[in-house]
């Protein structure tokens, strides 16, 4: 993992395209995990959400996001930028 930012998906998933399309026009550096060709990444988002596939997933920094708004991202984001 290289930034801060990790997003979990699929590449036909909505969800995610949205909020990897977010991040991209905001310029704001991720990484982007498959988790139907990266079985680690799939492995995690299961670990993290009692055994369920739930995406996107995102991690900012330590603090984890399923189901996330853009708005509660953004949140999320600005929080860490400010180190709250």
């Amino acid at each position: 993992m290289t930034n801060g930012i990790q997003v979990y998906g699929t590449d036909w998933c909505g969800l995610t395209f949205g909020v990897r399309e977010y991040l991209t026009n905001s310029r704001i550096p991720y990484d982007y995990y498959n988790i139907e060709q990266d079985e680690q990444a799939r492995d995690f988002v299961l670990a993290m959400n009692d055994g369920r596939k739930r995406f996107p997933m995102i991690v900012v920094e330590e603090r984890v996001l399923t189901s996330a708004t853009l708005n509660e991202l953004q949140k999320t984001l600005e929080e860490s930028r400010h180190g709250v």
